[in-house]
């Protein structure tokens, strides 16, 4: 039956036009068939009286622009194409594309100069206008011929995404909930060293200020000194404030900012939490930053999280294994020219062989106290900027984190 048919198509080529027809039409994907012949002609001469940037050409001479969008004509859809525009029948779609570019009127100038260009194809992301006014996301595709192919024929494709960007926001949120709950719980976590940290300026302050009063309770009182102690008194009030404004971005919820961040400013910030434990636990941190470093793009107090999560972590492993070398190793890196790295290694016993796959997995958790959420949130907010969490156990003992994320400007690893 298919050699009959083909011989069939070879004897009328007709037929197999014809053939291909119905399979578009019935194919799910919305199609459009365009005859751009009139702009081919105009590009024609203007390359012929050598025109090269198109580009420049058409910011120049917006109405060529707007011409175009009423002589390049839609000579035939598909169905899913009137079923993406809401349309009674195809004829509402075969006439000028202008109605393809009313949601954003500037891509006609992006597809006009890869066409001048000789492109074989152009992919935008775009807002795409019904015929009942309701505006889809969509990824606008455009193939254009090439001789020897029928020239009055280009194909266009537009795949509505709508649906998709809107669960992708959703799971946006849902993780930044999941993120602030994981913040919250942190914070629990770091009470007593929070309260430590706000306890000592408020010390200094009644320090300072009963001080003060004995001075100007003189028979001749020193301002002189009085001046420097109402300094002091002024400093650990600005300490305080700094204290309760970090605890209370932590807190807060917010949707995530990325902006160029210098990570080892990020880090500085994050040890405010855990300096007090650090104390209290008799724990050795040692800092090494290799200078100045590339700035990374993220959201600063998510960063701060995985920062905070990582050095509890490494605080409880040393704190519960009772380990006689009480040392936190916390290095900032250049990874070449297209990574900040982060590494965490503790004095601790390390991670068992059979837990390293899971250590990152919801509710995973070898504490008896713990929640589990903590290294699969780092995990999560490192993947959502682009970069790489890895735990492993280092050769001279203990664990060890290593983080990974792009410098300002590199593509990230989910674009």
């Amino acid at each position: 039956m298919d050699d009959l048919t083909d011989r069939q198509i070879a004897e009328d080529p007709q037929a197999g036009e014809d053939r291909f027809r119905i399979l578009i039409h019935h194919t799910p994907t919305p199609l459009w068939y365009v005859d751009a012949r009139a702009v081919g002609d105009i590009f024609m001469r203007l390359r012929e009286e050598g025109l090269s940037d198109v580009a420049s050409y058409l910011d120049d001479h917006p109405d060529l622009v707007e011409l175009a969008k009423d002589i390049v004509v839609v000579t035939e859809v598909n169905r899913a194409a009137v079923s993406l525009f809401r349309a009674a029948d195809s004829s509402e779609l075969i006439r000028p594309v202008r109605y393809l570019f009313a949601a954003t009127p500037d891509m006609a100038k992006r597809v006009m100069t890869a066409h001048f260009e000789g492109r074989r194809n152009y992919v935008e992301q775009a807002k795409m206008a019904t015929l009942d006014g309701e505006v889809r996301d969509v990824i606008f595709s455009v193939t254009f011929p090439t001789p020897p192919e029928d020239l009055d024929t280009t194909f266009i494709t537009i795949e509505c995404i709508t649906e998709r960007l809107q669960t992708e926001a959703q799971l946006r949120r849902l993780q930044a909930d999941f993120a602030h709950a994981a913040r919250v719980s942190m914070l629990g976590e770091l009470a007593a060293s929070i309260a430590h940290e706000v306890k000592q300026p408020l010390a200094a302050i009644v320090t300072n200020a009963e001080t003060s009063l004995r001075w100007l309770a003189r028979e001749e009182p020193n301002l002189a000194k009085v001046g420097e102690l109402t300094t002091r008194i002024a400093a650990s009030a600005q300490r305080a404030n700094d204290i309760i404004q970090r605890v209370r971005s932590m807190m807060a919820k917010h949707e995530p900012q990325h902006l160029a961040l210098d990570l080892a400013e990020v880090i500085d910030e994050a040890l405010h939490f855990v300096r007090h434990d650090l104390e209290a636990q008799r724990i050795t941190l040692l800092r090494a930053d290799a200078g100045v470093l590339p700035a990374v793009v993220g959201d600063r107090v998510q960063l701060q999280q995985v920062v905070v999560n990582l050095l509890v972590n490494s605080i409880q492993a040393i704190g519960n294994a009772d380990a006689p070398e009480r040392r936190i190793e916390l290095r900032v890196d250049a990874d070449g020219g297209d990574a900040v790295t982060l590494s965490v290694r503790d004095s601790g016993p390390g991670i068992a062989e059979e837990n390293l796959h899971q250590v990152f997995d919801g509710f995973f958790t070898t504490k008896d106290t713990g929640m589990g959420i903590g290294l699969a949130i780092c995990q999560s907010i490192v993947a959502e900027h682009g970069g790489q969490i890895l735990a492993a156990n280092h050769p001279d003992g203990g664990a060890m984190f290593r983080v990974a994320l792009p410098v300002a400007g590199q593509p990230q690893s989910g674009d």
